[in-house]
Formats: structure tokens, C-alpha cells, sequence
């Protein structure tokens, strides 16, 4: 098979750590080619080494014309002598439906919906969801993320393929003595840093020491807005802003949990997922999915509810040696049972076979 993936960015998401996966997990005899279009980005290097091509339209999110990405993929669709057209996040859809393409054509859905900051972003949301009709296949990647597309009368119906993560070696002593909790996401009001930075405020009252390590696109200091929430919430001494980073697994072996505290928009976040393949315990708001994450109802809290979601965090770093060994085991085997990528891959690969067969 010869796929061409679409992909607004290359920066750290859940649309490109599936890609990654489908293109480390795909067959020998099968081409994976990426187009991005955006330019290079934090994930850049781990794409490039699993897809066949990676091709870089290098357009600004600023940009409203996709006339150049419909080029860009119109191109590749001929030189490469594409199959099937693979396409994730809104605007990579409306590149895909934008093209006069005779092959078919799949959707991923990566949202719970209600997380556009911009106009245009929403204008796209409902041009994608008229025209979803020219989609082939849409594949949600949970339960919620099949109800956006149902609330939003998607043309064509929608099947979910949960998203995976490798199982790598892992072990239950990491974190064992750390206090430190680790936050994936990307600079965006849904991911509701704010209550975040509360949180842990109310979580040093107790432990001086509870330190939180961030990592995520324009999450730096060079981002006035972030550091004036650090700042605010009294954590400046207790908050490590990494940015964009290629690889989370040293956040993840020096780390006592991860935390979601997005109050809306997420589906099933795959920070959550690569966190439970690590053994690392999740710590989440109850927004989409992310319930799925949690390994006990102790862990899962209402958005927006920063003493919630300290109480929570609390209980994580309260928990005795023994009991902390038992909840990385339980979070590890809930990624085994859930988040296999080679799971993931095998549907992926079973549903572009039966749409080139039809």
C-alpha cells in the first residue's frame, strides 16, 4: 500500500505520535509518505525516520489560502502514485476534501470538540463537517470524539480506533521518592494551564518540595502570558518550562504522575496514553475521555476545580512505597490491555485494505 498521511504540524500531538506509530508499526512492503503543512517541527526527526517521504508545504497558521497545500498534496498524490489519503486536524481535512482526488480518502477525528480559539478555526470545523460526505472512512479516536462528529452531522459514519503507544521496557522503581509531576500540552486556554499552576500551589502547602515539569509548544519562558500565570500563582521556583521536546521519556522517569488539567476539548489525550506505557500514573480531569486514563476514581477530577485537582495530586505523592509500585503496575497494565500499537496499526491497516478493495 502507498499512503500519504496529512498533518497540520510536526510538533508534538496525538495526530503525530499516530502517525509515527502507523508508520513504525506498517508493513515492509508499504510506503508511508507525510505532508506537513507547516515546516519543521519538535517530532520532525522521529517522523522522518519511519515514513518513506516527509514533504514540508511550510505555510503559517496565520495563512487562510490553502491553495498551496492542495498543490503541495496533489503532487505527491501523482509522483508517489498514492492509494489512499490519510488526513488529521481540521485543516489538513479541508486540504484533502479541497482536492479532486479519485482515490479514497480517511479521516481521523482528534476532538471532543469546543476548542477553537479562532474564527477561522470554526469556519473550518463546519466546512469539513459539510463537505464530510467526500470522506471514504472517519475514524474517531474515542467515544467523544465520535460524538463530535455525530453532533456535527458528519456526512459519512464514524468507527473509533483507539490510539496506541509502544510498550517499551519499563520499571516500577522510577518515581518511587519523586515529587514532581510532569504536564504535556501545548500553550492553548483548553489546556487550562491557569488552574494548573493553582494546583500545585495548594499541593506545596503540604509538600515544599513538589516540583512540575512542562513541556509543549510555545510552553517556554519566551511566552509572557505563561510566565505571568507562574508567576502569579506564587510557583516560580517550582515550575521547569521545557518547550517543545523530541522525547518525553526523561520527564517520564524522574516523575511521580502526569497531569491533564485541560477543562475542555480533549478526546483521549495521547500524552496520557504514552504516560501509562511508562508506568506513570495520570492525574486528570474529566474532560472527553481522559477518564479512561485514570487508573482509580481518586485520580479523575472536574475541570476547572484547581483544589480538586491538588487534592488529587496529593493522594498520588501520599501513597507509601508499596502502593506507588501497585499503581505504576496498574498503570502499565491498563496500557497493555488498552494502548497496544500494534492493535491500533492492524485496524488502521484492515480498514485501508477493505476501502482499496471496494
Amino acid at each position: 500500500m502507498r499512503i500519504l498521511h496529512l498533518v497540520n504540524d510536526a510538533q508534538t500531538g496525538g495526530a503525530q505520535t499516530l502517525i509515527e506509530a502507523l508508520g513504525r508499526e506498517a508493513d515492509e512492503r508499504d510506503q508511508i509518505h507525510l505532508l506537513v503543512l507547516m515546516g519543521r517541527g519538535s517530532l520532525s526527526t522521529r517522523l522522518e525516520e519511519v515514513a518513506t517521504s516527509v514533504s514540508y508545504v511550510g505555510m503559517k497558521q496565520r495563512d487562510v489560502f490553502p491553495a498551496r497545500a492542495v498543490r503541495a498534496m496533489n503532487r505527491l498524490v501523482k509522483r508517489h502514485h498514492i492509494e489512499l489519503v490519510h488526513s488529521h486536524l481540521m485543516q489538513s481535512d479541508l486540504i484533502s476534501l479541497l482536492s479532486p482526488l479519485k482515490i479514497p480518502r480517511v479521516s481521523t477525528v482528534h476532538t471532543s470538540g469546543a476548542h477553537e480559539s479562532r474564527a477561522i478555526s470554526g469556519l473550518v470545523g463546519k466546512v469539513v463537517a459539510r463537505l464530510s460526505g467526500r470522506f471514504n472512512a472517519v475514524v474517531a479516536c474515542s467515544a467523544s470524539a465520535q460524538r463530535y462528529a455525530q453532533r456535527n452531522n458528519y456526512r459519512s459514519q464514524s468507527s473509533i480506533i483507539l490510539n496506541g503507544t509502544q510498550l517499551d521496557g519499563w520499571s516500577v522503581e522510577n518515581g518511587v521518592s519523586s515529587q514532581n509531576f510532569v504536564h504535556l500540552a501545548r500553550w492553548h486556554e483548553m489546556k487550562d494551564h491557569s488552574n494548573l499552576f493553582q494546583a500545585l500551589r495548594i499541593v506545596r502547602e503540604s509538600f515544599p518540595a513538589a516540583a512540575l515539569h512542562c513541556a509543549g509548544l510555545n510552553v517556554d519562558a519566551d511566552n509572557p502570558a505563561i510566565t505571568e500565570l507562574i508567576n502569579s500563582a506564587g510557583v516560580d521556583d517550582a515550575v521547569t518550562l521545557h518547550g517543545s521536546v523530541q522525547s518525553v521519556k526523561p520527564l517520564f522517569d524522574t516523575s511521580r504522575g502526569l497531569v491533564i488539567s485541560s477543562s475542555h476539548g480533549e478526546a483521549l489525550p495521547m500524552a496520557g496514553i504514552e504516560a501509562l506505557s511508562s508506568g506513570l500514573p495520570v492525574v486528570t480531569t474529566d474532560v472527553g475521555d481522559c477518564a479512561e486514563l485514570a487508573i482509580g476514581n481518586d485520580y479523575l477530577v472536574a475541570p476547572r476545580q484547581p483544589e480538586e485537582l491538588a487534592e488529587a495530586m496529593l493522594k498520588l505523592i501520599q501513597l507509601d512505597p508499596a502502593r506507588y509500585r501497585a499503581a505504576r503496575a496498574q498503570a502499565r497494565g491498563r496500557a497493555e490491555q488498552r494502548f497496544d500499537e500494534r492493535v491500533t496499526a492492524q485496524k488502521y491497516r484492515k480498514l485501508y485494505q477493505q476501502l482499496l478493495a471496494a
